[in-house]
């Protein structure tokens, strides 16, 4: 979700390959996004506890891949899209389950399942980076080659994942 930089409620620098860094948005109260960003874009500073929340869940999360973090909701987003979120933050950091995996608990298809890891609000937080393909990695954000696939790669090997 890229948007204008008045909506970032705050701007931090990222470990990620190729993405400097990330900027958060939040909207009456509650999360909204977390996007990529190349250039370091002026935010709207606010103290707002949901803003310094995901500031901070980040931060922790950076520092170690092993960070609990607390189960987020997003303004944003269908049904369905929200029962995906819900059983992606069920997935332990270190560990992934397929596509397959993840469509057949939640009584769907795996092309859905990658539909709404596609439309995530909150990737990295909401950890859709632990949904792989059965036959290998998978795409991530959309993607099915090129940068966004090493932010994947990086993550799963931040949270130790082999």
């Amino acid at each position: 979700m890229a948007v204008s930089s008045e909506t970032y409620q705050a701007v931090i620098s990222s470990p990620l390959p190729g993405v400097p860094y990330l900027g958060i948005v939040v909207m009456q109260g509650q999360p909204v996004a977390i996007d990529l960003l190349q250039a370091p874009l002026q935010a709207t500073p606010t103290a707002e506890p949901a803003t310094v929340e995901l500031r901070s869940l980040l931060q922790h999360y950076f520092a170690d891949g092993h960070t609990p973090i607390p189960t987020l909701r997003p303004l944003y987003g269908t049904h369905f899209q929200q029962r995906v979120w819900q059983a992606l933050q069920r997935i332990p950091p270190g560990e992934t389950r397929t596509y397959g995996e993840l469509a057949k608990e939640l009584g769907s298809c795996a092309r859905a399942v990658a539909g709404a890891c596609r439309a995530n609000p909150l990737a990295i937080l909401i950890p859709c980076h632990r949904v792989v393909a059965a036959s290998g990695l998978g795409g991530y954000m959309g993607a099915t080659s090129g940068p966004e696939l090493e932010i994947k790669r990086w993550l799963l090997h931040h949270e130790g994942h082999v």
